[in-house]
C-alpha cells in the first residue's frame, strides 16, 4: 500500500526531471546558434520559467564600474524594470551572496530571512522566495540568473542542480558570444603582443578575485556558524572591507595594460555598491580623474569604506539624508584631498568596541596622510589629505 502511494509522487518526481532534460537539451542546441546577446538572455529567461513552473526570472549583469547588478532580461516584470533596475551586490543581497560566494543562494521566507535585505523590486512584485545561480563566463562570474516565487516555495535540489546547468549552458553561450566580438576587434598583426599582454595580466586578476571569493566564501560560512551577534556584525564589516579591496582588483581587470586604478572611477563603484545599503540615503559622487598605484587607491577605498558604512549606519537614525564623497588633487604642490561628509545627526563619541576610526587613521599613515574631522554646523565631515607620490 505504501508503495502505491509513493508511486504517484515518484512518478511526478520522474516527470519533472524528464522536463529539466527536454529544456535544458532545447536550451543548449538553441544557446549555441543564437549570436545576439540580448536574444540570448531572453531566452535563459524563458527556459527557466518554463521548467521551474514560475513566473519571474531575471538575467544580472555584474558591472564592474558601477559596483551594481543591472538586470539585463527577465519574464514577469513590471515596465521599466528590465534594462534599469539595478541590485546591490554585497552579501546581504541575495543575487549579490551568489555573485560573491559564487554558489547557488535559495531563500524559502525572504522578508521574515534576517541575512538578506528584500529589495524593493521584490517587494512591488510581492516575491518571497527566490533561487540564484551566478554565471560563470571566461573563468569569472559575469552575472546571476535567478528565478522569483510569488508564494512560499521550498527550492529542492533538483531545482538547484536544473538552475545551475541552465546557468552553466549561458556562461558558455556568453563566452562564445564575447569571444566573437573579441576575435572581430582584433584586426592587426601589431597589436598581437599587446593582445598577449593584457590576457596575462587577466588571468593574474582572476586568480586574484578567486582567491577573493575564496576568503568571503569563509567568511560568509564563519558567520552562519557564529552565535555571537557583536562577532557576526564585526565578520560582516571584514566582508564589506575584502569586497572594497576585491573591487580595486575588478578596476585592474578592466585596464589590463595599466599598473594604476583611475580614483574617479573606482570611487564611483564602490560607492555605487554602498548605496544599495539604504534607499532613503542618497551618495554623491565628484571625484577628479587621477591615476593612483593599486596600494594608495586600496587604502582610500578602505577609508571611504569606513566612513561612508559609519554615516549610513549612524547619521541618519529616523529620517533620509545625503552623504557626499570628493577627491581632488592640486598637482602644484603634489597633494590629494578625500572629503567625506553628511548631513546628518553629527557624531558623538565612539561606541565600545568600535574600530572604525582608529583603521581609518591607520590606514591614511600608511599613505603619509593625516585625518582631519572638520567641524561644520549640521552633520560630520572628514578630510584626509596624502602626498600623490612618496
Amino acid at each position: 500500500m505504501t508503495e502505491d502511494a509513493d508511486s504517484p509522487d515518484m512518478d511526478r518526481q520522474l516527470e519533472r526531471i524528464r522536463c529539466y532534460q527536454r529544456i535544458l537539451n532545447d536550451f543548449g542546441r538553441i544557446a549555441s546558434e543564437t549570436k545576439r546577446l540580448g536574444q540570448l538572455l531572453h531566452i535563459a529567461c524563458v527556459q527557466s520559467a518554463r521548467g521551474i513552473g514560475i513566473g519571474h526570472t531575471k538575467v544580472m549583469r555584474y558591472r564592474p564600474t558601477m559596483g551594481d547588478l543591472l538586470i539585463e532580461a527577465g519574464v514577469g516584470w513590471k515596465p521599466g524594470v528590465v534594462g534599469q533596475t539595478k541590485l546591490a551586490i554585497d552579501v546581504a543581497s541575495p543575487p549579490g551572496r551568489a555573485l560573491q560566494s559564487r554558489q547557488p543562494v535559495r531563500i524559502d521566507d525572504l522578508p521574515n530571512d534576517p541575512d538578506f535585505r528584500w529589495s524593493s523590486v521584490l517587494q512591488e512584485h510581492g516575491i518571497v522566495s527566490v533561487l540564484n545561480t551566478p554565471i560563470a563566463a571566461d573563468g569569472i562570474v559575469w552575472g546571476v540568473l535567478e528565478v522569483d516565487s510569488a508564494v512560499i516555495r521550498h527550492f529542492g535540489e533538483d531545482d538547484v542542480v536544473f538552475l545551475s546547468a541552465m546557468a552553466n549552458i549561458l556562461g558558455l553561450a556568453i563566452q562564445g558570444i564575447l569571444a566573437g566580438k573579441h576575435a572581430e576587434d582584433v584586426a592587426a598583426r601589431s597589436l598581437r603582443e599587446a593582445e598577449r599582454q593584457r590576457m596575462l595580466m587577466r588571468e593574474l586578476v582572476h586568480r586574484d578575485k578567486n582567491d577573493f571569493q575564496t576568503i568571503m566564501s569563509i567568511l560568509i560560512m564563519q558567520k552562519a556558524r557564529s552565535t555571537d551577534p557583536e562577532a557576526a556584525r564585526g565578520l560582516v564589516h571584514i566582508m564589506d572591507r575584502v569586497a572594497a579591496i576585491s573591487m580595486v582588483h575588478d578596476q585592474l581587470a578592466l585596464r589590463p595594460n595599466q599598473r594604476t586604478i583611475d580614483i574617479a572611477a573606482y570611487l564611483q563603484a564602490l560607492c555605487g555598491n554602498l548605496r544599495h545599503r539604504r534607499e532613503d540615503v542618497t551618495i554623491e559622487t565628484a571625484a577628479e580623474s587621477l591615476e593612483l598605484t593599486h596600494e594608495r587607491t586600496v587604502s582610500l577605498g578602505l577609508i571611504t569604506n569606513e566612513l561612508v558604512t559609519n554615516a549610513i549606519k549612524y547619521a541618519f537614525p529616523d529620517r533620509p539624508g545625503t552623504i557626499r564623497v570628493q577627491f581632488s588633487a592640486d598637482r602644484e604642490s603634489g597633494q590629494g584631498t578625500l572629503v567625506v561628509a553628511d548631513d546628518g545627526v553629527g557624531m558623538g563619541s565612539p561606541r565600545p568596541g568600535s574600530s572604525g576610526l582608529t583603521l581609518v587613521g591607520g590606514l591614511a599613515r600608511q599613505i603619509g596622510g593625516t585625518v582631519e574631522q572638520v567641524p561644520v554646523e549640521r552633520g560630520t565631515r572628514f578630510h584626509i589629505g596624502f602626498l600623490l607620490v612618496s
